[in-house]
């Protein structure tokens, strides 16, 4: 039926949605509404403290009675879903890294699993700083944060056994690393070394070094940076300094980013240090448990911006959580910040090897045609050509150890290349695939091979096949063959360059290399003279 001109269009429904982050300290979940203008409106914040930290300092395990009151946790966040009306599928739950410091987090997450059907992905390093960035776009959003993009920017999360630092300059994520001090490791110096509460600067002057240098190595202008504070005890600080109309016990979200002196928060922790945790807990209104981690992240935050000269300092309302929020409201953010970001590490990464630009390109522009046009055939995802993208970027690297056994190299030197954002499982993939970009087909006696999935076994065979075709078509690494095309038939590939040169390089690598590709696409891989 055709609809009339003047017909209003039936507004877009919203629907809703919520992500679930487990940590050291607490489990969090925010329930938002997605609209049509692709942003998130939280409705529902609940956040629940829980020892999961302290008892892996303690036995390097989650004791039983944690796991019980997680899972109740659990319980009462699925009702509240259900009361929201959200199907599971839009529920995204992860676990951060810190879990893995537990030699029972699989069966811990299992448990979770089981009582609330929510499945947990365990999150990598890499990719928690990769979600800051994605919550540092939201900074943007809010009062007084348009400018926040600009220039070099620092973002130093405090948590309970770790903490996180992401450098970002022009809103590109430029180096990411994780540090094993947390306030639950300053608490538990603290304790065992009887230090008081006043030389918790002097412990942390001791942690922070690293911190320190790694900012003087990777930040362009140490003198000009903007550094954000993140983290529980920071947002609980903020809130204390800039205190909002609903005297709120963290910061304000809608506030976005304050600007503390680092005086002030010097003034502050003092003001801690003369005081109880009974009398914190009574004045913060915090728990327990939360009282006692307010001065050891602040002693974190102070020494980190003294040891690089900083005066001020800005403390955000934003966690990774609302990270993982952009994430779910615009799918689209995966596929263009993560591949802009990958691929320039990808490239520096080849740079720093010492590898054939211009070769790497071709085969990098070859391979993303061959897996356009076969598209329907291996059904593989745009998370799939990104790896494929990468592992065609960064094949030859291995020439740089040796030119021999090059390709088992390559491998070695992808595993051990930091990508923020993506998972250690999507980094091995990377590695397998350029892996067999030349000499053998995959075979399940290769432990690389066999260590993988059954999908993930697929996934390689079909990527490999076309990454060795693309390699084959610039074989003297010149691009002499020029503009390719490709033409697809039942039962063949026929590559047609654009200007007629000695193909025979070319020809003989393609009937070498084109192996894989006939057994997985069932077509044979011709080379046609244009003349």
């Amino acid at each position: 039926m055709k609809k009339n001109s003047n017909t209003v269009e039936e507004a877009v429904v919203p629907t809703t949605i919520a992500v679930i982050d487990i940590g050291a300290t607490f489990i969090r979940m925010l329930i938002a509404e997605k609209r049509d203008t692709k942003e998130a409106y939280i409705l529902e914040k609940t956040v629940q403290s829980v020892p999961i930290g302290r008892d892996i300092i303690a036995s390097r395990r989650i004791s039983n009675a944690t796991v019980e009151q997680c899972a109740q946790i659990l319980k009462s966040f699925r009702k509240l879903l259900d009361e929201y009306g959200i199907p599971l599928e839009s529920v995204t739950a992860v676990a951060t890294p810190t879990l893995n410091m537990a030699d029972n987090s699989a069966v811990f997450l299992d448990r979770l699993a089981n009582t609330s059907h929510i499945a947990f992905r365990l999150l990598d390093p890499g990719q928690i700083g990769y979600y800051y960035h994605l919550a540092f776009r939201r900074l943007g959003k809010g009062k007084g944060g348009s400018n926040h993009d600009k220039g070099e920017a620092v973002v130093l999360e405090i948590g309970g056994l770790t903490c996180s630092m992401l450098c970002r300059k022009e809103g590109e994520i430029r180096f990411v690393q994780t540090y094993s001090l947390g306030s639950l490791r300053m608490r538990q110096q603290m304790e065992q070394g009887d230090f008081r509460p006043q030389q918790l600067i002097a412990l942390a002057d001791g942690r922070t070094h690293e911190i320190a240098e790694q900012l003087r190595n990777n930040v362009d202008d140490i003198k000009s940076f903007k550094l954000f504070l993140m983290g529980r005890e920071m947002r609980f600080a903020g809130a204390r300094l800039r205190p909002s109309p609903n005297n709120a016990v963290e910061l304000d979200p809608t506030a976005g980013v304050i600007s503390v002196t680092v005086d002030e928060l010097s003034a502050l922790l003092k003001q801690i240090e003369n005081s109880s945790t009974e009398e914190i807990v009574r004045e913060w209104r915090v728990s327990y448990a939360d009282a006692e981690l307010i001065a050891p992240a602040l002693s974190i935050a102070i020494s980190a911006a003294r040891a690089v000269s900083i005066k001020s300092v800005y403390i955000s309302s934003l966690s990774f959580c609302h990270g993982l929020l952009e994430e779910a409201v615009d799918g689209t953010l995966w596929t263009n910040t993560m591949r802009k970001h990958v691929l320039r590490v990808a490239r520096a990464t080849g740079r720093k090897y010492q590898h054939d630009v211009n070769h790497a390109e071709q085969v990098a522009k070859l391979s993303l045609q061959l897996f356009d046009l076969l598209q329907e055939e291996h059904g593989c995802t745009q998370r799939h050509r990104l790896i494929l993208e990468v592992a065609a970027l960064l094949h030859d690297i291995g020439a740089f150890v040796s030119a021999n056994s090059h390709h088992i190299h390559t491998m070695y030197l992808i595993r051990n290349t930091e990508f923020a954002g993506l998972s250690s499982e999507e980094i091995e993939l990377i590695a397998v695939v350029a892996r067999y970009h030349r000499k053998s087909m995959p075979k399940a006696s290769h432990p690389e091979y066999a260590a993988l999935s059954p999908e993930d076994r697929l996934v390689v065979s079909k990527l490999a096949a076309i990454l060795r075709v693309a390699d084959a078509l610039d074989r003297v690494h010149d691009q002499s063959l020029g503009k390719i095309k490709f033409k697809l038939s039942e039962t063949s590939l026929v590559c047609i360059p654009s200007r007629r040169v000695a193909t025979s390089a070319e020809q003989v690598a393609l009937s070498e290399k084109g192996d894989l590709f006939e057994v997985m696409y069932g077509r044979h891989c011709y080379l046609y003279d244009p003349e």
